[in-house]
């Protein structure tokens, strides 16, 4: 670390880091920390800082609803985050709302086997009456279903998610009939080509109030999905009814924040807002409701922009540690 800095002839005064204690960026940042005297350590949560990079990059003043859907980032409360509602500024953000947590069983390995995550929200929707599913036995998952459900009941390699990412991936896996994929976000990709246009139903979903935090309960969903599956109703109808229902999530949610708080300006960031369907859906249904919204326009609304908000909370902030 040292040696580095006397090579870039740099010593920076504060350095910035995700929150996540695994990540190399954060020991990295820890390390310089401990090492290098006066130089300061601000941790910033992951999802803060995305909504943050479209604020900078927007110059937007003053406080927001940020809703930062994403596949995955270390939450303030050891869990995994990525269905993010927030209010605030760079300054100081108010986790104000997030989707439902469910089991990711298997950790990482989910990202590449997203049929996992099929199981966890048929779980989830069903408990133990999933099993007894023509949609499990189908796809020869009855065999993985004693390992799962006891990794998911004793917390076995299963940390709890709220990312929106991961739902994406429990949803194509279930409509598309594909387990396996050969890059992050490969079935959600697909799944968004296969959209409708014109195409308006969506799925009925509930909203509970949770010590004073909105929770968006997704069972509902998962049992729709299930029951138009069983029945043989199109995938293009499928797919567009699950992209208008997450974009009717964004807009109940942030209806019943901007409600609470009184705030008219929302951003939008994360790897989940790559879904260009999703987006414009979502956006010109805020416009509508007179919400102006911002988004990434040439900073990247992925994990590539997260650079930029990390700087904007830490400069807002001043010193974190």
């Amino acid at each position: 670390v040292i040696a580095l800095s006397k090579y870039l002839e740099i010593l920076p005064k504060v350095v910035v880091c995700d929150l996540h204690p695994g990540y190399f960026s954060t020991r990295f940042a820890e390390a310089f920390h401990e090492k290098i005297p006066g130089v300061k350590l601000c941790k910033v949560q992951h999802h803060e800082a995305h909504i943050a990079s479209a604020i900078a990059e927007n110059f937007v003043k003053g406080d927001v609803i940020g809703v930062a859907f994403d596949g995955t980032g270390f939450g303030s409360d050891g869990k995994i985050w990525g269905g993010e509602f927030f209010t605030g500024s760079p300054k100081e953000f108010t986790r104000a709302g997030h989707l439902e947590y469910v089991a990711i069983p298997g950790g990482d390995a989910a990202v590449r086997e997203p049929w996992r995550m099929a199981l966890s929200y048929l779980y989830r929707a069903f408990g133990d009456k999933a099993v007894q599913l023509k949609i499990i036995s189908r796809r020869g998952h009855k065999k993985n279903w004693p390992v799962m459900k006891k990794m998911i009941d004793e917390g076995i390699n299963s940390p709890l998610t709220s990312s929106a990412g991961r739902l994406f991936d429990g949803v194509a896996s279930l409509i598309l009939n594909k387990d396996t994929a050969g890059y992050e976000a490969e079935l959600p990709i697909m799944l968004e080509k296969l959209v409708p246009q014109g195409y308006e139903e969506h799925y009925d979903f509930d909203l509970k109030n949770e010590e004073g935090v909105l929770v968006v309960r997704l069972g509902r969903i998962i049992e729709s999905i299930t029951r138009d599956i069983s029945t043989g109703v199109d995938k293009r109808l499928l797919a567009g009814k699950f992209h208008n229902t997450v974009a009717e999530i964004v807009i109940r949610m942030v209806a019943a924040i901007g409600k609470k708080s009184g705030l008219k300006k929302v951003v939008l960031s994360g790897g989940v807002f790559q879904n260009k369907y999703l987006t414009t859906k979502a956006k010109l249904m805020l416009e509508k409701s007179g919400y102006k919204v911002y988004t990434h326009f040439g900073i990247s609304t992925t994990d590539a922009g997260i650079p930029l908000g990390q700087i904007a909370i830490a400069q807002a902030r001043g010193i974190c540690v």
